[in-house]
Parts: C-alpha cells; structure tokens; sequence
C-alpha cells in the first residue's frame, strides 16, 4: 500500500510537495499531468518509465516534464520514501516564458546535489511554524526554476504545439490495456480493434509520444512482470518466457538485458 502526505495546501503556493511510503510492491498506473514534477528518492526504489524510457532511482533527482508519460517501479527489497514537488505549468507560463519551448534533462550528480537541497529546503520550510514561510519556500522555488533553466534546459526539436491532450488520453489508455493484458497475444491488429484505431495512426501514436514502436514497449512490459516473478517464484527460465508472452528463453534474455543490465538468472542470483 502506497500512503501519501501532501503537505498543506493552505499556503496559496503554486507547488504541491507530496511525502509518500510504499512498503509493498504495486502497480502504479502510467499518467500524465500539465504539472513540472522532480521526484526525489530518499530511500529504496527501482525505476520510473518516463515516455518510454527507464531510469534507475537512486539519490538522484528525477525530472518528469509536463505533460510526459510516466508511472514508477517501486523498491523490490526495501520500503520506498520519497518527495514528489509538482509546479503549476500555469504558473510557470507566467514567470518562465520558455516553457512550452523547453525540455528539462536530467541532472547529472552536480547539479543534482543542488537541486536535492532546494527540494529538502521546501520540505523543510513548510514544516516552521512562521507566518511568512511562504516567502522562504517561494526562494528555494524561484532558485531551483533557476537551476533547471541555467543547467538542465534544452530547445525542443518540435517547436509546433504540445501534443494533444486527446492523443496523450488515448496512448495512455493504450499502454494502460498492454500493462493489463501483458498476457494476451498483443498485436497491432488487436490493439486497432480494441480501441478503434487505424494501424497506422497507433503506430504513430508510439513514435510521437514514446518514440519506440508497439512491440518494443509489449516487450518492456513483459520483462517488467518477468524481474517480479524471479523475485517470487522458483520456475524454470523456459516457463517464465511461455508464461510471460516471450517465444522463447532468449527472447526474453534479450529484452530482460537491454533493459536492466543482466540477464534473468544472473537477477535472480542477485536479488533473491
């Protein structure tokens, strides 16, 4: 079970800083929001998908981008405790007039220390007791949308508008069934009967808004509950693979090591 502690929100600030412990492994489904939000770990944690791509969760702050895909692995071993800030895009329109025309990388161990203190001193301000902390938490904001202007912003290569928010709508339901029905033999033909959509246009859903194809992110998914099921079960290799949709034994190996690094039964050497 997740449990979440949003500090105040009686502040009239244009920020949420949410608190949240996962003492159990579940699945969290992908989303997206018109929001900035940096995801700081504090302890445990596995990975975050953001449009497509994984990324480890260690220390480091983590950049999710408005309007981006994302959904969290969360701590195979310990409980996981982190911070999540999310920043008003309304408001970052207002003060930051690059934003529709920027995208914010992520931060190497440098610039992530700085941007950690920034988030650590938030979390700390709301916690006084003064009547004018807000002035205290919007310093530390207004310094960190420094640090993510100065160090982490790059120029978009598509300067046309945002993707449509009816187009994020249905990729999300899309990668939301595949989540679900990882089982299932998913095809393009199925996913375009399922959800009334041309071939052509799912496809270039993917592209456009993960930019990997259909079956790369099946595969990706098949991998993810495969890592759960080393964790958990004795089954030989051969049956995971049947079980989790993969043709074969080195099928999955293949995609189990692009993307975390090993292969299943050096994993679940590691882990178990």
């Amino acid at each position: 079970m997740i449990k979440y502690e949003k500090k105040s929100d009686d502040l009239n600030l244009p920020i949420k800083l949410i608190r949240f412990e996962e003492k159990h492994e579940q699945s969290i489904l992908k989303h997206w929001h018109n929001s900035l939000e940096i995801v700081l770990p504090i302890r445990g944690g596995d990975y975050v998908w953001i449009d497509g791509q994984y990324l480890s969760l260690n220390t480091a702050p983590v950049i999710i981008n408005s309007r981006s895909i994302h959904a969290f692995e969360i701590g195979r071993i310990k409980p996981y405790v982190g911070l999540a800030l999310q920043i008003n895009y309304q408001f970052l329109k207002e003060i930051y007039s690059k934003i529709d025309y920027v995208t914010f990388k992520q931060p190497d161990e440098e610039i992530g220390t700085l941007i950690k203190k920034q988030i650590l001193l938030i979390d700390q301000y709301y916690n006084l007791q003064k009547p004018n902390k807000e002035l205290l938490i919007c310093s530390a904001l207004y310094h960190l949308i420094y640090l993510l202007d100065e160090y982490l912003s790059v120029e978009k290569k598509d300067k046309l508008e945002p993707k449509s928010e009816k187009n994020k709508q249905r990729i999300t339901s899309i990668v939301n069934y595949i989540d679900n029905n990882y089982q299932e033999d998913l095809t393009i033909e199925h996913l375009s009967e399922v959800f009334q959509l041309s071939k052509g246009y799912i496809s270039k859903l993917f592209k456009d808004n993960l930019d990997i194809t259909i079956k790369t992110y099946i595969s990706q998914v098949r991998a993810k509950q495969v890592k759960q099921a080393l964790l958990t079960s004795d089954l030989p290799l051969i049956d995971l693979s049947m079980m989790y949709g993969f043709p074969n034994v080195k099928s999955m190996n293949k995609v189990f090591k692009e993307l975390y690094q090993c292969t299943p039964h050096q994993y679940r050497q590691k882990y178990r």
